[in-house]
């Protein structure tokens, strides 16, 4: 065997232990071990990566919900006086319409009374105006008859001692 020989055998040699050593090496459970907690560390850390985006997302979509609630809640408490001042303006309205209505139905009422009492009144006056006309015309015609049965009756004591139903004073007619 030659020196070149002893040297190519040395040479094969450190090669085949470098060889079984990287092999042995690759066999070794440390290197996996530290390799899967690695990736057990990564995957933890994109969890809670992961957990504190959805964390961060949840708050702000509770925030921006109740936000929103929020709004909601206003815009309807305006609508609601919105209707409610609406409602009360047209109460208002009716109201007003219904005293308007009332008062002109009330000054009508007063008008054709006020008309009715001065038609009266003045039917009134004109009846009374009438029954004393009639009543004097009677009085002057019953002054005249009795003008004219004192001067045509020479019998007139005879009147006076019957009286008026044709009778002697004192006595009554046979029925």
């Amino acid at each position: 065997m030659g020196v070149t020989d002893v040297s190519v055998l040395v040479a094969q040699m450190q090669e085949t232990l470098a060889a079984i050593h990287s092999t042995l090496a690759a066999l070794d459970p440390t290197a996996h071990n530290v390799k899967l907690e690695e990736l057990e560390k990564k995957r933890d850390d994109a969890i809670l990566a992961l957990a504190a985006t959805f964390s961060a997302e949840s708050d702000f979509l509770a925030r921006k919900r109740k936000a929103e609630r929020e709004e909601i809640a206003e815009r309807r408490r305006r609508e609601d006086e919105e209707r409610e001042r609406i409602r009360r303006e047209e109460d208002e309205r009716f109201a007003m319409r219904d005293r308007q209505e009332d008062d002109a139905r009330d000054g009508r009422l007063k008008e054709h009374t006020e008309q009715i009492e001065l038609e009266t009144d003045s039917l009134m006056t004109k009846a009374e105006e009438e029954a004393r006309l009639a009543i004097e015309e009677g009085r002057e015609r019953l002054r005249a008859l009795q003008d004219k049965r004192r001067v045509s009756t020479p019998y007139r004591h005879l009147f006076t001692l019957l009286g008026a139903n044709g009778c002697r004073t004192g006595t009554q007619p046979a029925h």
